[in-house]
């Protein structure tokens, strides 16, 4: 795949129509969404935040093929669903002249695996500290986090559900916190290096978010640490008490995760809704869920899943949208397996990932005889 580098600035009202376009090229013609700012007359989404914003662009052969928008407090204050969902209140005494947000990235299906996500990443990280930002804030679907914090955010407060996206996670880099870019081994370390290192923000965010500012990407830890945290919450190794991992070693256990991503999830959270697209699947490492069914303005409890269960499977290993609503009841935690993970571990341990396909295969089954039994006993009663 050719290797892109070059990102540009839209600098034309033209160039802005192209990007508008292109974002609805992906959100609404490849993943069937319709965000509420889609125009499908004109076939373009923009929103207010638009207005004010500095937009990128990757470019192949006169085609777009990646983009991402950056706004900066300092001329406009964002929109007051954007000051809430990240905490701002708790930010701007201090720094509201140097507050940024990053949105609306995007690349082509077909240059997903290219240079072009990280070539957008490095320009907007690079436009925002030319502007004068010291914390840059984005949100993201679970199945991202790992990607976002292998780049150099962190989580700080609780998730929300988004109209048009499902659940998703707030987050936020300290763009001058070199060392901390150093220390989850960020790609943008490269740029910020040739920065100089300012602790200040730093200090005050582990103050302000003590709960968070330990939380490092999950690649900066190592096997031993991982396997040790899911035991911990589990109260088990993982092996003896998800069935998914049934007849696998505490080694093959291990050695499949390797490293992943833990989400904390507060009573009420949505983690799925009917209907919308997913790619991963959870395990729950502790706490309540309930999953329930919606229809004609009525909702179905279909199960009650505690720890070491699994959910979301059906979109996991299908182009199936989600079939029901999964919320968390009491305080949880689980474990994000991404179809992105799953790919890469069948690469690198193909007979493990054999075994844990071969339990999921058993878990579906069992699932879909208990779904069966349950509308014949409903028929016959």
């Amino acid at each position: 795949m050719k290797q892109i580098s070059d990102i540009k600035v839209a600098s034309s009202d033209e160039d802005r129509e192209r990007i508008f376009r292109f974002r609805y090229d992906v959100y609404v013609t490849e993943m069937g969404k319709s965000p509420a700012e889609a125009d499908h007359q004109k076939k373009i989404i923009r929103d207010e935040l638009d207005d004010d914003a500095h937009l990128l662009y990757a470019e192949d052969e006169g085609q777009i093929v990646g983009t991402v928008r950056l706004n900066c407090r300092s001329k406009k204050k964002f929109p007051d669903v954007w000051e809430q969902r990240y905490d701002l209140e708790k930010f701007a005494p201090s720094f509201g002249d140097h507050i940024s947000m990053t949105s609306r990235m995007m690349v082509a299906k077909d240059y997903r695996g290219s240079s072009v996500p990280a070539a957008l990443v490095g320009a907007v990280y690079s436009a925002g500290r030319e502007m004068g930002s010291k914390f840059d804030f984005c949100n993201c679907a679970p199945s991202l986090l790992e990607f976002y914090e292998q780049i150099g955010f962190r989580r700080f407060t609780d998730g929300f559900m988004d109209e048009d996206n499902g659940y998703h996670v707030p987050l936020v880099m300290l763009v001058r916190d070199t060392q901390y870019l150093r220390q989850v081994r960020s790609p943008l370390y490269r740029v910020a290096r040739n920065f100089e290192h300012e602790p200040e923000t730093g200090e005050w965010f582990q103050k302000t978010f003590p709960s968070h500012a330990g939380i490092a990407n999950s690649r900066s830890r190592n096997t031993d640490e991982f396997w040790k945290q899911l035991s911990d919450q589990l109260a088990a190794p993982p092996a003896e008490c998800i069935p998914l991992f049934e007849s696998l070693s505490d080694e093959e256990v291990s050695g499949f995760l390797r490293s992943g991503t833990v989400l904390s999830l507060q009573p009420g959270d949505r983690i799925i809704r009917q209907g919308d697209v997913g790619d991963e699947m959870y395990i729950i490492l502790s706490g309540v869920a309930e999953a329930v069914s919606r229809k004609e303005e009525q909702e179905h409890s279909l199960a009650i899943m505690s720890k070491g269960q699994i959910f979301g499977e059906v979109a996991f290993i299908s182009t199936a949208v989600r079939s029901a609503d999964v919320n968390a009841l009491t305080e949880m935690q689980v474990l994000i397996i991404s179809k992105g993970f799953l790919t890469r571990a069948m690469r690198k341990q193909p007979e493990i990932s054999a075994k844990v396909l071969f339990n999921l295969s058993l878990i579906l089954a069992q699932r879909l005889r208990d779904r069966t039994d349950s509308w014949v006993e409903a028929m016959t009663s």
